[in-house]
């Protein structure tokens, strides 16, 4: 769909102006803790107006980077990029539109050493990416987008587009009417990308945060890297797996987050407080599978792992679109962790007003327990299958 056909659909009455900004919470300290307030304090801030949607390969996703690299060193995090640096510079990057302005796209990499000396040299690696789509040259409607995808795009980008039946007419106006007696015309560019993959990215630094100022003390080693370049094909979870920073075989497992922000029954049929898509864990290793299960099950509100994008030959290919996959042809025992998809997955409304932190904070608190079981464990997770002979073949769901 081409969204300045929205303008012809609903009659929109924005006039031109400035983009739509949100402001969801003011900047305030943040604690060890996991919370809900932290988590939306820097989200407001990474997702915001002035990071212009973050596309890898623009200057306003270098800044992005700066942001997360700034965080970890504030927090006390070893840089574990290039040259000493928090950075790893991944090449032929090019923004998909020629007049916005070029930067430098980048990984961001960062270790907390383990406490054990036997076990420190391996590594438990938690990732996100911190790219998104950048911005429209056709801005639209806010509201009208929201109201035109709760009906016909519910899974934003993953549902087709078509042309809107009377029924559904009348369902966009009523939804529409509503959003009007908040809010009204404003015009909206920039894709934000709170949700994918800013809530991510943001539990990253939550998640490091509480390493370094509670009181877990892993034996192994957590490594951080924030990837560029996910939107542009895995371009930076590619370029980091075959140029890591660190031995590859020394990682024994990756966590990838990825839209974890969303999941309430309003964003998805099935959805719900409980709802979590999880891909991978068991496609190497067993019993990685079983530890997270595991911590899960002892976690105050267990989330109910949905395995239905794992199955093999799946048409979405989940398997294959998440940057666990760069670090599973290696032979690395990976889980790919996301709430799903929503009216605003990959579209312009997908900004920080919409995320449901308290459950974010929940599924960021279950990411950091199994973090933490697999950096203690007396031994790396078992592989079940073959460790690839090749890790640059097609991706298979």
């Amino acid at each position: 769909m081409r969204l300045v056909s929205l303008t012809v659909l609903f009659a929109l009455t924005a006039t031109a102006g400035a983009c739509v900004r949100v402001n969801v919470g003011s900047p305030r300290g943040t604690s060890a803790a996991i919370t809900a307030g932290d988590l939306q304090t820097r989200l407001t801030a990474f997702a915001h107006d002035t990071t212009m949607g973050r596309e890898a390969g623009t200057i306003w996703n270098e800044r992005a980077t700066d942001y997360v690299a700034a965080q970890f060193q504030r927090l006390g995090l070893q840089p574990a990029g290039e040259n000493g640096t928090y950075f790893q510079t991944v090449p032929n990057i090019r923004p998909r539109d020629t007049t916005m302005i070029r930067g430098l796209a980048r990984n961001v990499i960062a270790v907390i050493p383990g406490s054990d000396p036997a076990l420190r040299g391996e590594y438990v690696s938690i990732t996100a990416h911190n790219d998104h789509l950048g911005f429209t040259h056709r801005p639209v409607d806010h509201d009208s987008l929201r109201a035109f995808n709760a009906v016909i795009r519910p899974l934003g980008a993953d549902s087709p587009p078509h042309a809107p039946s009377a029924d559904e007419t009348a369902r966009i106006r009523v939804i529409l009417d509503s959003l009007r007696k908040v809010h009204t015309p404003r015009l909206d560019s920039i894709y934000n990308g709170a949700d994918d993959d800013g809530s991510g990215t943001v539990a990253l630094i939550e998640l490091a945060e509480a390493f370094m100022k509670g009181g877990a003390k892993p034996r192994r080693s957590i490594l951080f890297v924030s990837h560029t370049g996910e939107e542009k094909g895995l371009r930076g979870s590619a370029w980091y797996t075959d140029h890591a920073t660190v031995p590859i075989d020394s990682i024994v497992a990756e966590i990838d987050v990825d839209m974890i922000g969303r999941g309430s029954v309003s964003d998805i049929k099935a959805g719900g407080p409980t709802y979590l898509e999880v891909v991978g864990s068991r496609r190497l290793s067993k019993e990685f599978g079983d530890w997270f299960e595991a911590v899960n099950a002892k976690e105050p509100t267990p989330f109910v792992f949905d395995y239905e994008y794992d199955v093999p030959g799946h048409p979405e290919q989940y398997y294959c679109r998440a940057d666990h996959y760069s670090y599973a042809r290696y032979g690395i025992p990976s889980i790919s962790l996301s709430r799903g998809a929503h009216r605003d997955y990959h579209q312009l409304t997908d900004e920080p007003q919409y995320i449901d932190y308290p459950d974010y904070a929940r599924l960021t608190q279950m990411v950091f327990d199994g973090a933490l079981y697999v950096a203690n464990a007396d031994h790396r997770p078992r592989l079940d299958a073959p460790k690839p002979t090749d890790p640059h073949v097609p991706c298979k769901q």
